[in-house]
């Protein structure tokens, strides 16, 4: 086998890692959340843009990235293009894109996201780009992604007098009928990966007397829901920088971090010049036109000398402290100490690693949707 042909063969397993790695970056996780939540799984851009927290040009940039792996689809609707009010591009999945999903199980989460979608608050305009006239979708994708609203109702009356036999003193009886029957209606049964309790607390949105926690313990208790842990890593490491997880490469990270932060300090000593009072003076003197280092009392307080004295180090030791040991604890440190200063301001080019949680899913147990059938 030739060094090409060998180059190319990358595995199932790099394979899966390039596909977890395309539908776990947070802007195009959304993007493909929001797709498959909206009524018709066409959202405009501008609706995309309402509900995930980023600007247009990076949800735009991210739809590329989706357009390119073949996951998403540009669907034009031209009768609307002569209408200032009405969007004529739509973003949808390709049959390519569902198979995909399908096999990560995001299908399996239509209805939730759906019942995400339905409480929440929309603009005037997202509402008006939300009821406006789009293409169709291709037959096999709009299959693939249809909700079946045929249900067999569930026997709620049975559940309650479950819960008042086995809780007869519990005050939350109401709330956990409630969340029993949106669990139920929603799919979440034994067979589900289970959904987190912020997501379940969007689809009682209102109708709950007490915490969700409250109900949700309750009803472990007495079996009805089970709470699970899901498969993967229990921590994420994410980079701000990046927008994306960096399990594996922390350490890397956090180093190309530092290095950025370092190249900010030497570019900002070489951008202002200090007067004969200034704490520091490095380099020829020089005045940038658009100075990032604040004066204050006739003394140039820089990033640098605003980490030296957090890490109680010489000002020209900075850079070195920084690199010395322990880059995610001396960055996160680093940033903190900046972001607390008034006096200067953290560049775009670095940031923390974050440590976050999986957060437990709960869902339906086999004696609850015995009792409900």
């Amino acid at each position: 086998m030739s060094d090409s042909s060998a180059s190319k063969d990358t595995g199932p397993f790099e394979e899966q890692r390039q596909i977890y790695e395309l539908l776990s970056q947070e802007t195009r996780h959304l993007i493909l959340q929001y797709i498959l939540a909206h009524p018709t799984h066409l959202p405009s851009l501008d609706e995309l843009a309402y509900l995930i927290p980023k600007n247009k040009a990076a949800i735009r940039d991210q739809l590329q990235v989706l357009d390119e792996a073949s996951i998403v689809n540009r669907y034009d609707h031209p009768p609307n293009e002569d209408s200032r009010d009405l969007p004529s591009q739509f973003y949808g999945l390709s049959k390519h894109g569902v198979s995909v999903l399908d096999e990560y199980n995001y299908l399996r989460g239509l209805p939730v996201a759906r019942a995400v979608y339905d409480n929440t608050r929309l603009s005037e305009k997202a509402q008006r780009h939300r009821d406006a006239p789009r293409p169709e979708l291709p037959t096999p994708v709009d299959h693939a992604l249809a909700i079946d609203e045929e249900m067999d109702t569930p026997d709620i009356d049975r559940i309650e007098r479950y819960l008042r036999q086995e809780k007869p003193s519990s005050r939350t009886v109401s709330d956990q009928v409630e969340i029993v029957t949106a669990l139920y209606e929603n799919d979440i049964g034994p067979d589900h990966d289970g959904i987190k309790r912020t997501d379940l607390s969007d689809m009682v949105d209102g109708s709950l007397e007490y915490r969700p926690e409250t109900a949700l313990d309750q009803l472990i208790d007495v079996d009805l829901v089970e709470r699970v842990t899901p498969s993967g890593p229990d921590i994420f490491a994410i980079s701000e920088r990046l927008d994306e997880i960096v399990n594996g490469q922390v350490t890397e990270e956090a180093e190309a971090n530092i290095d950025a932060l370092i190249a900010h300090i030497d570019d900002e000593l070489q951008s202002v010049e200090l007067g004969d009072e200034a704490a520091e003076l490095d380099g020829p003197p020089a005045m940038a036109a658009e100075p990032s280092i604040a004066l204050a009392d006739g003394a140039g307080r820089t990033v640098r000398s605003i980490l030296a004295a957090e890490f109680d180090v010489a000002p020209e030791a900075v850079p070195e402290y920084l690199r010395s040991e322990r880059p995610v604890d001396r960055l996160n440190a680093a940033i903190d100490a900046i972001e607390s200063s008034r006096e200067v301001t953290k560049s775009e080019e670095y940031g923390r690693i974050v440590f976050v949680h999986q957060a437990y899913r709960y869902r339906l147990t086999d004696r609850a949707v015995e009792l409900l059938q």
